[in-house]
């Protein structure tokens, strides 16, 4: 495509071959920003600049703290100004006040969806590839490094199954196998006077937060889920929230088999890929990406409000893009 003179033809052409099958699907922070700007990094930064425990000079992190304030006013974008943070204590400060500022917004246009007032942005394109799901694989996978749940109200809203890996009760365990058995449908198959059971897998919708969410916990030496702790968490459990800067490889090597071990397999074997305002900003996803897009040639759609070096960087170097 990119050595084509592209016309409106060739477009509508190219975007209806590459839907007829389902694609894997990354959600940016792209797709926040289009219910509200504050969900971007621009607006985290400020919160943090403005929190004053993280400036409290009584905390043996100050020093610390006072680098990254240094790079930020000098023009450096957060997650390489969050690079001079290693104390662990300025990061779970740092962790709290990042959940607690997006849980408000969340909270925010969590009932703001509910009421039908406000609707995610993505929510028709979603619906549509969910409802064409073939009977062979009813499978639609949505990777996020988003922290928000903006996806989870809309598929509530629009009625669509989803899991994330989590079961049980309030605070739910992690176990996909489990969850593999519970989306399939038992059916009695008849043919002339014989009949037997036979197990289908029921459409849903898998969905991989890869940078942790808002309803993530570490509790009892284990991650769990409970959305009666997102926007009030307690004082007991430790939010499960990989931020930006070089912490984020410590956090996601700790939490790599629960959060990166199932969409690892699900990337492997995808084909086509479909990117929902997503920067291309996150070089432990690029890997996957650049070998699936780059190396072997699969197929790839990017929608996106703005363009950046990485967005053009990638067209550049694949031929099915």
């Amino acid at each position: 495509m990119t050595n084509q003179l592209l016309t409106e033809d060739k477009a509508i052409m190219s975007i209806r071959s590459f839907f007829r099958e389902i694609p894997f699907v990354f959600i940016g922070t792209g797709m926040s920003c289009a219910v509200d700007n504050r969900f971007g990094m621009e607006a985290l930064r400020n919160a943090l600049q403005e929190n004053k425990s993280l400036s409290d000079n009584s905390k043996n992190w100050v020093k610390e703290w006072q680098h990254v304030l240094d790079a930020l006013a000098n023009g450096v974008d957060l997650e390489n100004a969050l690079n001079y943070v290693s104390d662990q204590n300025l990061l779970k400060e740092i962790i709290s006040t990042t959940g607690k500022f997006v849980s408000e917004i969340d909270r925010e246009y969590a009932h703001r969806i509910a009421k039908d007032e406000v609707g995610w942005p993505a929510m028709g394109i979603i619906k549509k590839m969910y409802d064409t799901l073939p009977d062979s694989e009813p499978l639609l996978h949505i990777l996020t490094p988003n922290y928000d749940m903006l996806i989870e109200y809309a598929c509530e809203q629009m009625g669509i199954t989803y899991s994330n890996g989590f079961w049980g009760g309030i605070s739910k365990s992690l176990d996909w196998n489990v969850v593999s058995l519970a989306l399939l449908e038992e059916k009695m198959n008849v043919r002339g006077k014989s009949a037997k059971t036979v197990f289908y897998r029921k459409k849903h919708c898998l969905l991989y937060k890869v940078h942790g969410s808002l309803n993530y916990f570490f509790y009892r030496n284990a991650i769990v889920e409970n959305n009666a702790w997102a926007w009030f968490p307690p004082e007991f459990v430790d939010r499960v929230l990989i931020t930006p800067g070089l912490t984020k490889y410590q956090s996601l090597q700790q939490y790599r088999q629960e959060l990166m071990q199932k969409p690892d397999n699900a990337i492997e074997k995808a084909a086509r890929f479909l990117f929902l305002g997503y920067g291309f900003n996150d070089s432990h996803l690029e890997v996957y990406i650049n070998r699936k897009l780059a190396n072997q040639s699969c197929h790839g759609l990017i929608i996106t409000r703005d363009s950046n070096p990485r967005i053009e960087n990638i067209v550049k170097i694949s031929s099915n893009l």
